[in-house]
């Protein structure tokens, strides 16, 4: 009886298994490795795989958008006091989901509204830049709520707008009263006295 030698680092070779049918070797090729993602248990496949090409065309096809004719969308007229609704009730949700950066830009924001032409203005760059970050969002549900797909959305910074600030008492009660003129006949009926 001659012993097999076998070399370190190496196995020796086994015969390939003989099934039932026809007596072929049993073929080990696997075609797709499935991985089972830990957080959300969805099944992923191999990039190896001839279904990893099949995904990779349908990826693709969803991908590449269908040619939609723009003119075949609705467009319901609409006011500037429903877009604003909406609006405000887009940053209320923002706020409510955590994403009060987006809230607070919204909040700031100098809307004008011409024809199918919404004209948002941020007193800086930093501003347009975070809210650019959510528009498609913003946008699609806005379309959605009013009906009208012809509304466009222009993003513009002005840093010419200056923010008043009351540094004095005087200015404080100015700026007050220019919140609420009723303040100023409030002094006037009461003789009130403004002390530093």
């Amino acid at each position: 009886m001659e012993d097999a030698k076998v070399v370190r680092g190496s196995e020796p070779k086994k015969e390939p298994e003989k099934t039932d049918n026809n007596s072929s070797p049993k073929e080990e090729l696997e075609t797709q490795k499935v991985i089972i993602s830990k957080g959300t248990n969805e099944h992923q496949v191999s990039a190896l795989s001839l279904k990893s090409i099949r995904k990779k065309r349908e990826l693709e096809a969803s991908i590449n958008p269908v040619a939609i004719n723009q003119e075949d969308l609705p467009k319901d007229s609409f006011t500037f006091e429903q877009l604003k609704e909406y609006w405000d009730y887009c940053s209320k949700q923002y706020y409510a989901t955590g994403r009060m950066l987006m809230s607070s830009t919204m909040n700031m924001a100098q809307l004008s509204l011409d024809d199918c032409l919404l004209i948002v203005e941020f007193p800086n760059e930093g501003s347009k830049l975070s809210f650019e970050e959510n528009l498609y969002d913003l946008v699609s549900f806005i379309h959605k709520k009013l009906n009208n797909y012809h509304l466009k959305i222009e993003v513009k910074v002005n840093e010419k707008a200056e923010i008043k600030r009351a540094y004095t008492i005087n200015d404080k009660l100015d700026y007050l009263k220019e919140l609420n003129p009723a303040l100023d006949v409030l002094i006037k009926t009461f003789d009130l006295e403004i002390k530093p």
